[in-house]
């Protein structure tokens, strides 16, 4: 076991994150995972003409292959795990397929889910309609069935074509808790229809309503003495006037100070006649004003349609983001201040920036080195403790012989400008591209590419990698290595390349950039980029 440290991103799978935790060790979690949804999420950035470079933020396609055949053996001959029999259920009905190759990841993860979770927790899975009637067998089977609460409609466009079918506008959220002892606050929401219609009057307090201040059952009810000539228990009423509760403490607050600690009736009216909050009818009844600003609101519901997606100034450029406001009600329905909120496919950092507002710990998982360094830039937060991310050389190699493909992108992503290639194997010796910001003078193309290399430096891998760029008319190279290439005929080699002339200002075309130069901070000099998420100019690097 490792020690579970909130605050904290943690870089690569979740499921090999989670099963170092100790149990019993968050309060809530969310995740957007990958949805089975047979489309490619991939940020796009570059210019007409210049070629299309594209980060793999995920692959979201799904296929049966050795991975998901070695998953369902295991889920098929570990008869007392959760999942097991919904997962050979499903295998029953779906056979091998990319479906259930999804279904068997996401059971493992949710197993693991279920194990670090308090029993005070609770779980929002977050999905969309082309597998969330699957996934909902296996959170039965993972959470319970009778930990089920609900399932949450998410509104998340206003409409759209979609050919012959109807416009496909929502979202589903999973909501499941692991017993019946869940941490619950009720979230309420201002309508302004609902205000509009019921909140008619106004004086220059704000909009009000009138509520009448008697209630059934005068003669039950001791002590019903009249106020101002009118008796309700002439008509077997009582006075129903606010002692407690949120509108009293609103009164208290706001209007009357001192009004909740008054015990006698009359005193309490008297109060409310000379604040002007007591409205008599012509028929001589006593209304109370109950006040727009003092109503709750109503409380949110399965159905959330007041939230849209993300705004311009949230935009962070990934391509799954959801607004904030959605993961505030989340995390204010089912958590506390200081509680531990987890999202173990934290892509843009929403659900943690939600839960860092909030005054809630947190924590972050996500495979791409590139939404790691997305989250941090997104909190302003340089401190920010990473877990699994290269924090030296020793680490970088480390890195680079256990999880090759994972090392590749992490060092892509340390030149500033570049997003890691859309494909990781038969990539065509290209690992990673870019745009430069400005037009170079001597070169049509503002594309950039780089190639990754973890293992010995052979110049025939660069001479590759030069005949690539140059076919792909590239207008500046790196080639990145761990330890700096100290081979004379290979640096002359790169320089017989030329260079590129931005601005007056000459830059190599082809650079040979390590690891040991990241660490040392030596920086590439490349010349000025685009950040390939927003397409502005990346500012404050050093070139």
């Amino acid at each position: 076991m490792q020690d579970f440290k909130p605050n904290s991103l943690y870089y690569g799978d979740c499921l090999d994150w989670m099963r170092q935790w100790e149990p019993n060790c968050v309060d809530l979690i969310y995740l957007d995972p990958p949805f089975n949804s047979n489309a490619n999420y991939n940020v796009l950035f570059g210019t007409a003409g210049n070629g299309e470079a594209q980060y793999r933020a995920f692959n979201d396609t799904w296929h049966w292959d050795v991975a998901a055949s070695v998953r369902y053996q295991e889920f098929q001959r570990s008869i007392k795990r959760p999942a097991h029999d919904a997962i050979v259920g499903l295998h029953r009905m779906l056979g091998n397929c990319g479906m259930l190759a999804y279904l068997t990841y996401m059971a493992e993860r949710l197993e693991e889910m279920q194990r670090i979770l308090k029993p005070s927790g609770s779980v929002y899975l977050h999905c969309d309609p082309t597998a969330s009637h699957a996934l909902k067998l296996l959170m039965d089977a993972v959470f319970g069935q009778a930990n089920f609460r609900n399932e949450i409609v998410w509104r998340r466009t206003l409409g759209r074509g979609d050919g012959k079918r109807y416009g496909r506008i929502h979202d589903i959220i999973l909501f499941y808790t692991k017993s019946d002892a869940f941490t619950w606050e009720n979230v309420y929401v201002y309508d302004s229809d609902y205000i509009a219609k019921m909140f008619r009057k106004s004086d220059r307090r704000g909009k009000y309503r009138l509520t009448v201040l008697t209630g059934p059952g005068g003669s039950s009810v001791k002590n019903v003495k009249p106020y101002k000539g009118y008796d309700p228990a002439k008509i077997g009423r009582h006075w129903s006037v606010p002692k407690t509760g949120k509108y009293a403490e609103w009164i208290d607050q706001n209007i009357i100070p001192g009004y909740r600690e008054t015990e006698s009736l009359h005193e309490r009216l008297d109060m409310l006649e000379k604040a002007g909050m007591i409205e008599w009818s012509e028929k001589g009844t006593p209304n109370i004003k109950q006040y727009a600003d003092a109503y709750p609101g109503t409380k949110v519901n399965d159905l959330f349609l007041d939230i849209a997606p993300a705004s311009r100034s949230e935009r962070t450029g990934y391509p799954t983001q959801k607004p904030l406001a959605l993961l505030e009600r989340i995390i204010q329905a089912s958590s506390n201040e200081g509680d531990v909120v987890l999202d173990p496919f934290c892509g843009c950092g929403t659900a943690v920036q939600a839960a860092d507002r909030l005054n809630r710990r947190w924590a972050g998982v996500d495979i791409s080195s590139f939404a790691i360094d997305l989250v941090r830039e997104r909190m302003n937060d340089e401190a920010i403790q990473i877990a699994g991310i290269p924090a030296d050389l020793s680490s970088a190699r480390k890195l680079a012989k256990e999880k090759p493909f994972d090392f590749e992108s992490w060092a892509i992503t340390r030149l500033p400008g570049f997003a890691p290639n859309t494909k990781q194997v038969a990539d065509g010796g290209v690992d990673g591209r870019g745009m430069l910001y400005d037009q170079p003078e001597n070169w049509e193309s503002q594309l950039t590419l780089a190639q990754v290399k973890s293992g010995k430096f052979n110049i025939n891998d660069l001479r590759a990698f030069v005949g690539v760029a140059n076919n792909s008319k590239a207008a500046v190279g790196c080639f990145i290595t761990i330890d700096p290439v100290t081979s004379g005929a290979a640096r002359a080699f790169a320089a017989e390349q030329g260079t590129a002339l931005v601005h007056g200002q000459s830059y190599p075309r082809m650079n040979l950039w390590s690891i040991v130069d990241y660490f040392d901070n030596r920086p590439c000099p490349l010349p000025p980029m685009a950040n390939p998420y927003t397409g502005k100019r990346i500012e404050g690097a050093l070139f």
